[in-house]
């Protein structure tokens, strides 16, 4: 009895004092903390520290002046100001509306694709631009392609106004006219 109440005695010191030395002790975290920034503040003296470097040569002074060395000419500005840009004649971009012709429809064939998966998923994007769309299957010369076709259009302005909406989605296409059947 008496060897139980020494050991019971002996844990409760042992917890009384674990408690008042545990609050006289620095927390681990506070001895990392201080090891790091010393190590860090160490290594910032011996110039290992990564960074910005002193340099060794004087800073150049931006140039005030715009006049360039002498010997040196530029001669982009003289070409911009002598260049003439040629701009391909489009009579559609004239007509603001244009009649409508009997008999006739108009396709935008919006990509060919030779894998049926890529041109179905051109066709669903195009559906959901909310125009009518459907693939088409082509054989040339012994390939067989998928094309992706909108439409039809009774005129060119519909197409055009369709061709727009495409293009906003970068999707590039190019008309088709057919007759009606």
């Amino acid at each position: 009895m008496a060897a139980r109440q020494n050991r019971s005695r002996s844990s409760g010191a042992r917890r009384n004092a674990a408690a008042t030395s545990s609050s006289g002790r620095i927390p681990a975290f506070a001895v990392g903390l201080g090891g790091g920034l010393g190590l860090a503040l160490a290594l910032a003296l011996i110039g290992l520290w990564p960074g910005p470097r002193p340099a060794s040569e004087p800073a150049l002074e931006p140039a005030t002046s715009s006049v360039p060395p002498a010997g040196v000419r530029f001669e982009f500005p003289d070409m911009l100001r002598d260049a003439r840009v040629l701009v391909p004649f489009v009579e559609e971009y004239l007509q603001p509306e244009q009649a409508i012709e009997e008999g006739v429809n108009y396709l935008l064939q919006a990509g060919a694709f030779r894998r049926e998966e890529d041109a179905d998923r051109r066709r669903a994007q195009i559906l959901l631009l909310d125009l009518d769309a459907r693939t088409l299957r082509v054989t040339r010369e012994g390939a067989t392609w998928h094309r992706v076709l909108v439409g039809p259009f009774p005129d060119r302005n519909r197409v055009r106004d369709a061709q727009l909406r495409l293009l906003e989605d970068d999707i590039d296409s190019i008309v088709l006219r057919s007759d009606r059947s």
